[in-house]
């Protein structure tokens, strides 16, 4: 053990491969104890009555300082002397120290909720609605751990974690909800990280202030790994035959063969699945759009979130057809809006839900089947590639190009030449793109036998979509 005079300047230098402990030369009984990992403790050691080792932990440097630390050891020397066992005191004390530690440890529940105020500015599925229910990742979280809720989250293991992904079981009744399970855990990694400071949280000042030794979801299945109808491509997309029935359901007011519990003309669902259709748009898009969003007089939606391949969420400006228009200014609630009005609202003027009750009823009057929301934006994007639309103004549709910042200048020129009445005769080719698909849903949907239209009954007929 070595002995030295403790100055700060000298503890803060120190930097050792293995535990160490140095001896204060100027307090008896105080010494300094230093770990590789950067940890400093100040300690006390003496011989008490009977030739006993008296120890006692003062605290870690620098909270508590050397100055404090020599006065603490000169106290508890005066102790020793005295005949007490500062030993013994101080065990109890930590025994104390360690359950009211452990009584602060924050729940399941308190750390989500933590996480949710530091990622609510920066992630969108950390963001509460408008009426301050869960976020996206809240609501599935709780919905496949809600059973540890109330647990301290530093008691949670690893096998019990991964039993409640094993054994969760879906309010819908289905077998299985491996994708469900799957979004839960990969919303969750992140939050045990940030409390451990693990992978991206391990920088300093990413972590949570207080950090917590928990859990690493990192190492517990992920059930939808080899679960082919979620690894597996989709690819499902509705054929002629199938739009032909489905495309005049979605109508307003809402058809009453349909069989809703809503009135018929306070059910935007139909509607809002044609838009869908007319826009290749992702449910949350329309679900979130407001009258502000659709600039009329140039004929834009403007998107201010979309999620995108590879890159962090951006905003996208999509250029309508005619009767993605038409339909909007066909809406009961086109002529009496606000800018901040939903343009596809509930009855109560709230976001649009129950989707899975209007699919399955469009399903059973139209006699189709396995299909979902987002088969509409693949039917959409699929109708136009066989029409011709180019490959790279589909993804631009679809969002899953780089936004026009990528770009250095590009949309800065391009209100230039908007400005300068330069673009005034140039089509859009992604309007063009999406009013051919307009015009191809509006010719299946009126004749029901198709037809050739620029080579799309060939690729119909051959089971293309």
């Amino acid at each position: 053990m070595a002995k030295v005079e403790l100055t700060d300047a000298h503890i803060r230098s120190l930097s050792v491969k293995a535990r160490t402990e140095i001896t204060d030369t100027k307090e008896a009984g105080l010494m300094l104890r230093v770990f590789p990992s950067g940890k400093r403790t100040f300690a006390f050691r003496m011989r008490g009555s009977g030739e006993k080792i008296q120890n006692a932990v003062i605290g870690s440097y620098p909270d508590v300082k050397l100055a404090e630390a020599r006065a603490a050891a000169s106290r508890l020397r005066q102790r020793v002397k005295k005949g007490e066992d500062v030993t013994a005191v101080a065990e109890k004390r930590a025994a104390v120290m360690a359950v009211e530690a452990q009584a602060e440890i924050p729940t399941l529940a308190d750390i989500l909720k933590e996480f949710q105020e530091e990622m609510s500015a920066k992630r969108k599925i950390w963001q509460r609605t408008k009426t301050g229910c869960l976020s996206e990742a809240e609501r599935r979280i709780q919905t496949v751990f809600g059973a540890h809720l109330s647990r301290q989250i530093n008691t949670l293991s690893m096998d019990e974690l991964s039993q409640s992904m094993m054994k969760y079981s879906p309010m819908s009744g289905k077998d299985k909800a491996n994708g469900q399970v799957s979004r839960a855990r990969a919303y969750a990694m992140p939050v045990f990280d940030w409390c451990s400071h693990r992978k991206r949280f391990a920088k300093v000042g990413l972590g949570r202030a207080v950090k917590l030794e928990v859990a690493d979801l990192q190492m517990t299945s992920d059930p939808s790994t080899d679960d082919y109808d979620i690894t597996g491509k989709r690819g499902r997309a509705l054929d002629h035959f199938e739009l032909s029935r489905v495309l005049p359901l979605l109508v307003w007011p809402a058809p009453k063969c349909l069989r809703m519990k809503l009135s018929v003309k306070k059910d935007y669902r139909p509607m809002a699945l044609r838009f869908l259709l007319l826009t290749c748009a992702r449910r949350s898009e329309l679900v979130n759009m407001i009258w502000q969003d659709f600039h009329e007089h140039v004929g834009h939606w403007y998107k201010p979130y979309v999620k995108t391949i590879s890159g962090p969420p951006r905003d996208q400006t999509l250029p309508l057809s005619d009767a993605a228009i038409a339909l909007l200014r066909g809406l009961p609630n086109y002529k009496t809006r606000l800018p901040e009005d939903l343009v596809f609202p509930n009855a109560d003027g709230g976001d649009l839900g129950n989707w899975s009750r209007i699919t399955l009823a469009v399903q059973r009057e139209s006699s189709t089947r396995d299909w979902h929301r987002h088969d509409l934006r693949r039917t959409g994007s699929t109708i136009m590639k066989i029409l011709g639309v180019s490959p790279g103004v589909i993804d631009e549709i679809l969002a899953h190009c780089a936004s026009s910042e990528a770009t250095g200048t590009s949309k800065s020129l391009a209100n230039y030449l908007v400005a300068g009445h330069l673009l005034e005769h140039v089509e859009d080719p992604q309007k063009a793109a999406l009013n051919k698909l307009a015009e191809a849903l509006e010719y299946i949907e009126s004749n029901g036998k198709p037809h050739r239209v620029g080579g799309l009954h060939d690729e119909m007929a051959d089971g293309a979509f």
